[in-house]
């Protein structure tokens, strides 16, 4: 049963309850009708996140929740006029009362909706409109400038009616003598809506109920090796207690080398902040005394998801506990205690553009921008490298030498010691 929270301006109330015909079965509909965008605020902070979806008696209510609650995941949707009610409309006035089409003003015809195939059937004869995008729909004082814009237009004499789908400009329209006609979606034009919206909800529905899988193991070298089982414990231990804190939909399988959890893709965005941050890292992080591995696969079989999850645990470093999560070949990481993973898609392009001119991997670039942000510095040493990437210091050296012959690193000035051995180098990498 899907329930779907409805908001609308409490004078588009009475066509908007026309859903109940049209209701299937597997819906149940909450109608919430407001005054004033303060009120409208109102409800959507009650009740936007509590249902399935949200739909919205038309641009304005609709651009409002998408302008001021953006961190909403709920589907939201919109009723609009078709083309089919438009010139059902416009063919009847044409014909009774032989009125041009350019001595009319529109406040719903738009590039989004394709003008409704205005441009292509009035060549000559344009109607004047409101805007060309809806974006204008997003602005707070909408209901004002669209009044004042049709008053204007009939104080000129530009025009001889108005076509408005505003309820809150009727009275203000009608109380000026203006003449005009109030456009509402017909039930045919809100049925094409919501098998549209009830599709986005069964896509969404699929999606969270894919099968998801952790793959957590412990690093293993010869100086915990006899500490072994003793961790495998307390990892599984600890496991258990998130699981009984935050995740009770975890179906926990303790293997011999590694312990496995089959989750829903749900669980998944909660526990990873929406790919962002992973809850699961930081407990680890906080509660053992060792570091682990995790890795997320998400594919579109178990045994897929298993394969990516596998994969993934092996892109960590085996010195901190970390996170990688692959979907569907996609790879999203590493996820670090305590550090937000940002998606700057300008950011990643220019990684890309320097792996593909420097020859370097671009996950390597990748875990190398994710240690600078985590470490809030650009200076760092093999050692330092070595820790936050997983790898040898030899290996780490290796890195920072091949950055410095290609200009994206530069060697600091060593410091002088009294110490036996090789003072350590220091590097300051600029990837941007």
């Amino acid at each position: 049963m899907y329930k779907i929270n409805v908001f609308t301006a409490k004078r588009s109330l009475s066509w908007v309850q026309q859903l109940e015909k049209i209701k299937p079965s597997f819906c149940e509909f909450h109608y919430y009708a407001y005054t004033d965008f303060e009120h409208l605020n109102e409800l959507l902070e009650k009740y936007l996140e509590g249902g399935d979806g949200a739909l919205f008696s038309g641009q304005i209510p609709y651009f409002y929740a998408q302008t001021h609650f953006q961190e909403a995941t709920v589907p939201m949707h919109y009723f609009d006029i078709s083309e089919r009610d438009f010139y059902r409309t416009v063919t009847e006035l044409f014909y009774e009362k032989k009125i041009a089409m350019n001595r009319i003003a529109i406040d719903f015809c738009y590039e989004e909706n394709g003008y409704l195939g205005i441009h292509e059937w009035s060549i000559g004869k344009k109607p004047y409109l409101f805007s060309q995008t809806m974006s204008e729909y997003a602005s707070s004082d909408i209901v004002d400038k669209a009044a004042e814009w049709h008053l204007q237009l009939h104080k000129e004499n530009k025009v001889d009616l108005s076509f408005t789908r505003i309820a809150e400009i009727r009275e203000r329209l009608a109380d000026q003598n203006i003449p005009f006609i109030a456009f509402y979606p017909s039930q045919y034009a809100m049925q094409l809506t919501l098998d549209h919206f009830l599709n986005q909800l069964q896509i969404r529905q699929l999606n969270q109920n894919k099968v998801v899988v952790v793959h957590i193991l412990i690093p293993i070298d010869k100086s915990n090796i006899e500490d072994l089982e003793y961790r495998q414990i307390a990892l599984y231990k600890t496991i258990l207690d998130f699981k009984q804190l935050y995740a009770s939909s975890f179906i926990v399988h303790r293997e011999a080398s590694f312990i496995a959890i089959i989750t829903t893709y749900k669980q998944f965005l909660s526990t990873t902040n929406r790919y962002s941050h992973c809850h699961l890292v930081d407990f680890l992080n906080e509660k053992l005394s060792f570091p682990v591995r995790i890795g997320w696969g998400i594919g579109d079989s178990l045994i897929e998801s298993q394969e990516f999850a596998k994969k993934a645990a092996t892109l960590c470093s085996s010195k901190e506990t970390q996170g990688y999560i692959i979907e569907n070949s996609r790879e999203i990481g590493p996820l670090l205690y305590g550090t937000m993973l940002q998606f700057d898609d300008e950011k990643q392009q220019h990684l890309k553009n320097l792996s593909t001119t420097y020859d370097i991997p671009l996950l390597q670039l990748q875990k190398i921008e994710a240690m600078l942000e985590k470490l809030t510095t650009t200076i760092v040493s093999g050692e330092l490298l070595s820790t936050h990437l997983g790898i040898t210091v030899r290996s780490a050296n290796r890195i920072l030498k091949q950055l410095h012959e290609k200009n994206l690193a530069h060697e600091l000035p060593s410091n002088t010691s009294t110490t036996r051995g090789r003072p350590k180098k220091y590097y300051q990498i600029h990837l941007y």
